[in-house]
C-alpha cells in the first residue's frame, strides 16, 4: 500500500513538472509580414492582400481566411481566400477593383499545422493617389519680407571754443603771456631794449 502511493505521487510530480514544457511548445501561426507591408502608403489600390504566417497553415475550410474593409466599414475582398501550395504560410484575397483612396483594415486568421492552434490580427494599410506633400518648416525658407533697414550716419557736434585775447593787465614790467602773438612779443623786446639803453646813460 506504501508503495502505491509512493508510485501515484511520483507519476503525479512527473506530470507537474512535463506540463509546463509541453505549454512552451503551444505556439500559433502568427503575422510574420505582408503586402501592402502594414501601416503602408500606397498610390494606387492593390489587386491582392498577401499575409504570411510564422508557421504552415493547416488546411481546413473557414479556418484560415484574410478579410479587408474599406473607409466605410463594408467589406472589399472578393471573400477566396487561398493558401499557397508551393508556401503553406502564405494566404492572400483578391480585392475589388476601382477602390477609393481611404485606410483599409486588413483582419487574418491562420490555423496552426503544427499544434492545430489558431491565431487572429489585424493591420492596416492607407491608399491615396494624391499624397499631400510634406510641409515644409516657415524657418527653413522664409523669405526676408522686410525693408533693408536705412544707415544713419552718426552726427558729429563740433563744438568752437573761442579763445579769449591776451590780457595786457599786470605790471609794465611783466612777461606777456604765452598765448601772445609774435608781433606783440617783438615790439614787447624792442620796449625793454630802449629802457636799458636810457638807464645806462
Amino acid at each position: 500500500m506504501r508503495q502505491l502511493r509512493s508510485f501515484v505521487l511520483l507519476l503525479l510530480l512527473l506530470l507537474l513538472l512535463a506540463a509546463p514544457a509541453s505549454a512552451t511548445r503551444l505556439t500559433h501561426a502568427d503575422y510574420a509580414r505582408s503586402e501592402p507591408a502594414a501601416d503602408a502608403l500606397l498610390t494606387e489600390p492593390p489587386r491582392k492582400v498577401k499575409v504570411w504566417f510564422t508557421q504552415e497553415l493547416f488546411r481546413r475550410d473557414g479556418e484560415n481566411w484574410v478579410r479587408v474593409t474599406g473607409p466605410d466599414g463594408t467589406r472589399v475582398d472578393l471573400d477566396d481566400t487561398t493558401v499557397d501550395d508551393d508556401d503553406r504560410t502564405l494566404a492572400s484575397v483578391s480585392l475589388a477593383e476601382a477602390l477609393p483612396d481611404g485606410v483599409y483594415t486588413v483582419a487574418w486568421r491562420g490555423l496552426s499545422a503544427e499544434d492545430g492552434h489558431p491565431g487572429e490580427g489585424e493591420f492596416t494599410f492607407t491608399v491615396a493617389a494624391n499624397p499631400a506633400p510634406p510641409q515644409e518648416t516657415p524657418a527653413a525658407n522664409q523669405v526676408a519680407t522686410s525693408e533693408p533697414a536705412t544707415l544713419t550716419a552718426p552726427t558729429v557736434a563740433v563744438t568752437l571754443v573761442a579763445t579769449p585775447a591776451p590780457s595786457n593787465s599786470g605790471s609794465s614790467g611783466g612777461l606777456p603771456c604765452l598765448g601772445a602773438s609774435p608781433v606783440v612779443m617783438l615790439a614787447f623786446a624792442g620796449v625793454l631794449i630802449g629802457r636799458k639803453k636810457r638807464s645806462s646813460l
